[in-house]
């Protein structure tokens, strides 16, 4: 598995060749009863990513249009070189810094950027803005994704902070006071928008046999 050049040139790719990911050993969710297989891809440095990242592989089945397309659903971090040709469609995400993705992220998506193109995929990123709850606008990193691979949509959700587990830069980034820490993750909306991926994959499944 080669890197696209197109989207390399944005952020040099660095993953190793030998993909040891095997989806066997990954959280899975869902019957696996032949609806479509999603993989839920996601880049986290202090946990809240992937916690949004592993509540959208759980609803992504339970929802009721997930269960009607028997929609089941793979949970890997980016970093484990998940390869996206095993799958029908891809959820992936990042954190944000600075209105960037994760390095992790931007490498994984340069080096399966064809297979991304070849399947339904849908973006989100997680993440809060100069310390403040307001959420992160579409930056340039979600444009040059999105457009790279032709990704069905992009959310922004906002994130966690806990400064227990900052780094001094990202201390700095985020100066103490009040509402400035917190878990501001949305819940309810994280699991309104797996109820729609699924409700777009049934009727995905279901446009072959009405033709």
């Amino acid at each position: 598995m080669t890197a696209d050049p197109a989207v390399a040139t944005r952020q040099p790719v660095g993953l190793s060749p030998r993909w040891r990911f095997r989806s066997g050993t990954a959280p899975a969710f869902g019957a696996g009863g032949g609806g479509p297989r999603v993989l839920v891809a996601f880049a986290s440095r202090h946990g809240a990513t992937r916690e949004i990242a592993a509540a959208l592989a759980r609803w992504l089945p339970e929802c009721q249009d997930g269960q009607r397309a028997g929609v089941s659903a793979v949970l890997a971090p980016v970093e484990r070189g998940p390869d996206p040709a095993a799958f029908d469609a891809v959820v992936l995400g990042s954190a944000l810094y600075a209105g960037e993705w994760l390095k992790p992220a931007r490498r994984y998506v340069g080096a399966v950027a064809s297979e991304l193109r070849a399947r339904p995929t849908w973006l989100f990123s997680s993440g809060l803005a100069g310390g403040s709850t307001a959420l992160l606008q579409d930056g340039d990193d979600a444009r040059w994704i999105g457009d790279s691979i032709g990704a069905l949509a992009h959310r922004v959700f906002p994130g966690r902070v806990e400064r227990r587990v900052l780094s001094a830069a990202e201390q700095h980034a985020w100066p103490a006071g009040p509402g400035v820490a917190g878990d501001f993750r949305d819940w309810p909306a994280v699991r309104a928008w797996a109820g729609e991926i699924a409700t777009q994959l049934a009727a995905r499944q279901a446009a072959p046999m009405a033709g």
